[in-house]
């Protein structure tokens, strides 16, 4: 049977199959993605925190915005040299559509990988400093691990996570031993007989947990069927007037019914109890840890209390509960680049409290070490900028009510690594031509008559964008750094995880991606595997290279919004 309208158009319409199933799905499309940008807009609007402003490098996102609108005017090149029987301009334009997808991708994969290595830690008056962890390719946790000295270690057999337990097993080593005994109880016929699985001081190994799991998945299942045919036998009991009169013309569903069933299940289960009829159902293994020391991932739960030396204890995602003493889980910062005090101002202003006396307590001014002390340098060369700054804005009428500005609280608490690195040269600059020592303090360099270097040179510049922080910049950032653990509220790499924003951004430019790479597929198909159709039918490769390249103009239009609404705003 022959499909009809797959290459001439319907006469009512003007359009064939392909060209209205793609605007149907199109429109699909527009309402995923509007929802998505309809949800950013109102979590920014009634955000309860400081909103990322300009958080992502503009320069390779504009390079992206024209890659894409490039390859939008190539696929329409390819589509044209179709109708004009141009199989070689076809392939040229198609093949670089599909190079431009690629390009595309990796740049998007740049700015991703840079994104899950940058670190923030929020402190508990909701200070954040940002940076990057010491780094170390033999350590799994790359420096963000909760350490503590345990005393036991309990798992929960139905869960336990196999990379979990080898880790344990392979920190705990000899001193990982049971605590208890763990008694069975088996089957014999008619007899229930109890024994001894695994005696007390058995050491830890995979091979003992998975016995043990296999016994308690069959213990639960036996006394599941066995609860289950008690219940049934009540419910034949009841139903039996006989011995059940007061039940006599009530139904099944009558709370007095239910009650009665309920009475008569319960007393089953005590005599089969008190029978050993049920299989013992121990789900838990304790094993002494006798102090041993382990260092486990962040993200594989939670600690109750990182006070060095607290009593304390580490739940896993899987059940698995370590208690013992907490060890140094102190976040380590190679360096910092970035402080800001935004949502701390904020909780403060809430509360109507002193905002710079708060700030000055602040647990990210009171750091110890060389790194501690950069900071505070650098802070109090910022507030020297500011006060500079807010001066400068005040000769700068607003075109709406004519009076000066003020500055923005991004301008006053928060200090970017770009500023970090123009303080540093302004300091140089300064030593350079002998007007300050090189032993003086940093605030010292800002001064009425150089302040505006640093107003131009902390601006992100285009250069960085391409080269982002060299090796020459991390000598004006606070380097070793380190930062008590119960002092941090929370901390995560810039990954979905760390608040709406970038929770929004990934779903979005994520789902953008796979559009792009789906598109690319498409395309390449008929790029590599279209020369029999058109050879045999032209004007069906064509119309299918016009439904593509009808896709491919939604996937560039969409990047036209996501470019302005989170590189530039």
């Amino acid at each position: 049977m022959e499909i009809p309208y797959i290459v001439n158009a319907r006469k009512d319409t003007g359009l064939n199959n392909s060209k209205i199933a793609i605007w149907l799905f199109l429109a699909s499309e527009v309402m995923l993605f509007g929802g998505l940008f309809s949800s950013y807009i109102f979590l920014r609007v009634f955000a309860d925190y400081p909103w990322p402003e300009r958080a992502l490098p503009v320069l390779p996102g504009l390079i992206n915005t024209f890659i894409l609108i490039a390859s939008s005017v190539t696929v329409v090149f390819a589509w044209a040299a179709l109708k004009l029987r141009k199989w070689g301009m076809f392939r040229a334009n198609m093949g670089f559509t599909i190079l431009c997808a690629a390009v595309f991708m990796v740049f998007k994969a740049k700015e991703y990988a840079g994104k899950f290595h940058h670190h923030g830690s929020q402190t508990a008056d909701y200070g954040w400093v940002e940076g990057h962890l010491k780094y170390d390719k033999a350590d799994p946790t790359h420096g963000n691990a909760y350490k503590v000295q345990a005393d036991t270690v309990n798992f929960s057999l139905d869960s336990t996570t196999g990379n979990y337990l080898a880790t344990i097993i392979e920190q705990g080593g000899d001193k990982l031993t049971l605590a208890d005994a763990y008694i069975v109880r088996e089957i014999d016929g008619d007899q229930f007989t109890e024994k001894v699985l695994f005696a007390a001081g058995t050491q830890l190994t995979a091979d003992v947990l998975a016995d043990a799991k296999e016994y308690f998945i069959t213990a639960r299942t036996h006394n599941q069927k066995l609860r289950t045919q008690l219940l049934k036998d009540a419910w034949t009991q009841i139903r039996d007037t006989s011995k059940h009169p007061e039940l006599v013309g009530f139904k099944d569903y009558d709370s007095k019914v239910k009650n009665a069933a309920a009475d008569v299940h319960n007393t089953l289960v005590k005599k089969a109890e008190a029978n050993n009829e049920f299989l013992l159902e121990n789900g838990n293994m304790v094993f002494n840890a006798d102090g041993a020391e382990f260092t486990l991932n962040t993200g594989w739960g939670r600690i109750s209390n990182s006070t060095i030396g607290a009593d304390t204890n580490v739940s896993l995602l899987d059940g698995t509960v370590l208690t013992g003493k907490a060890g140094d889980s102190s976040l380590h910062y190679e360096y910092v680049d970035a402080l800001d005090f935004r949502h701390l101002v904020m909780k403060a202003e809430k509360k109507t409290l002193n905002v710079n006396a708060l700030i000055e307590k602040s647990p990210i001014l009171n750091i110890e070490g060389e790194g501690g002390d950069k900071i505070r340098e650098i802070w109090e060369a910022h507030k020297v900028w500011r006060g500079f700054l807010a001066e400068d804005l005040k000769t700068q009428k607003d075109w709406l009510t004519g009076e000066g500005r003020v500055p923005t609280e991004v301008d006053l608490y928060r200090v970017t690594w770009h500023q970090m690195v123009a303080y540093g040269k302004l300091k140089e600059e300064m030593v350079a031509a002998n007007k300050i020592s090189a032993d003086a303090p940093l605030k010292d360099a800002v001064t009425a008559e150089n302040w505006m270097k640093v107003k131009d040179d902390h601006q992100p510049s285009m250069i960085y964008d391409i080269t982002g922080i060299t090796d020459a910049h991390k000598e004006n950032f606070p380097k070793e750094v380190t930062i008590p653990r119960d002092q941090v509220r929370f901390d995560s790499v810039f990954s979905p995880k760390m608040n709406n924003y970038y929770a929004i951004y990934f779903t979005i430019t994520g789902l953008h991606g796979l559009h792009v790479v789906g598109g690319a597929i498409v395309l390449g198909y008929y790029l590599f595997f279209g020369r029999k159709m058109f050879l045999s039918n032209p004007d069906w490769l064509a119309n299918r290279v016009e439904v593509g390249g009808l896709f491919w103009h939604f996937v560039d239009l969409v990047w036209i919004f996501v470019f302005p609404i989170f590189y530039l705003m």
